[in-house]
C-alpha cells in the first residue's frame, strides 16, 4: 500500500459488551479497498491494530458518552441527568426520525457495552485518532431505507450482504465469510468515509456526544 493511502485508512469497529466476545474491526483504505478484517477480544488488540495502520478515523459503533449530568450509569449514585428527556440529544433525535437505538440512561440494558466503548475512546483518543460513534443500523436506514428483514435472520444477511456487493465491491471476494457483526463493521467503516468527505450528518450535539449518520436521501 502506498503511503499516501495508507494515510487515508478507516477502521469501523462493531464493539461487543466484553472483552470474551470478539469484535469485528474492518479497515478500508481512502479507496474503499479491503486492508484489514478481523475479530478481535481485548482492547488492547484493538488498539494494537490501530497502531499499526494509524487510521484517520476510527468509528465505532457503540454509545461513546453518557447525558449530561452523569457521571457512570449506578442507579445508586446521586448523579442526575441534566435534562428531564434523561437520554442523550443524539439518542432522542434519532428516535425523532423513526430510528430506535439502544437507551443512554441509568435503565438502560447495555451498560457494559456503553463503559467498554467511552473507555476504548478514550484510549485511542489519548493516543491522537479520532474517534466518532456511529450507529450501524441508523446508517442502513438512510442507505437502504426501512425496509429491512432483521440482520440476525438468513434474509438479513442476504439483504446485507446483496447491498455490500454494490457499496463495497473490495469486500465482494469475502462476502461468504461475513457474519452479520462484519457487516455491521464495513457499515461503521463507510460512514467514517462518508464523515471524511463532508456527507455525513451529525445527531446530537458536541458537548454532550454526536453519532454521525450518512445524509439522508
Amino acid at each position: 500500500m502506498k503511503d499516501s493511502e495508507t494515510k487515508n485508512v478507516l477502521f469501523g469497529i462493531d464493539l461487543t459488551s466484553a472483552e470474551t466476545k470478539p469484535s469485528a474491526c474492518l479497515g478500508l483504505d481512502g479507496k474503499l479497498q479491503l486492508v484489514y478484517l478481523g475479530f478481535l477480544t481485548r482492547d488492547s488488540d484493538i488498539i494494537d491494530i490501530t497502531d499499526f495502520y494509524s487510521p484517520k478515523v476510527i468509528a465505532i459503533d457503540a454509545p461513546l458518552s453518557l447525558p449530561l449530568g452523569l457521571c457512570c450509569l449506578e442507579r445508586d449514585c446521586p448523579c442526575q441527568p441534566k435534562f428531564a428527556r434523561e437520554k442523550r440529544q443524539c439518542d432522542q433525535e434519532l428516535r425523532q426520525q423513526g430510528i430506535p437505538c439502544y437507551p443512554t440512561t441509568k435503565r438502560t440494558f447495555i451498560k457494559p457495552l456503553i463503559y467498554r466503548g467511552i473507555r476504548l475512546k478514550n484510549k485511542l483518543c489519548q493516543k491522537g485518532f479520532e474517534v466518532i460513534e456511529v450507529y450501524p443500523y441508523g446508517s442502513k436506514v438512510r442507505l437502504f431505507g426501512k425496509d429491512m428483514p432483521r440482520k440476525t435472520t438468513p434474509q438479513g444477511i442476504a439483504f446485507l450482504k446483496e447491498h455490500l456487493r454494490n457499496l463495497l465491491p473490495s469486500l465482494n471476494p469475502y462476502l461468504d465469510i461475513l457474519n452479520h457483526d462484519a457487516c455491521d463493521a464495513a457499515i461503521a467503516t463507510y460512514t467514517a468515509f462518508l464523515h471524511c468527505q463532508n456527507m455525513a450528518d451529525a445527531v446530537g450535539n458536541v458537548e454532550e456526544g454526536l453519532i454521525f449518520l450518512p445524509h439522508s436521501n
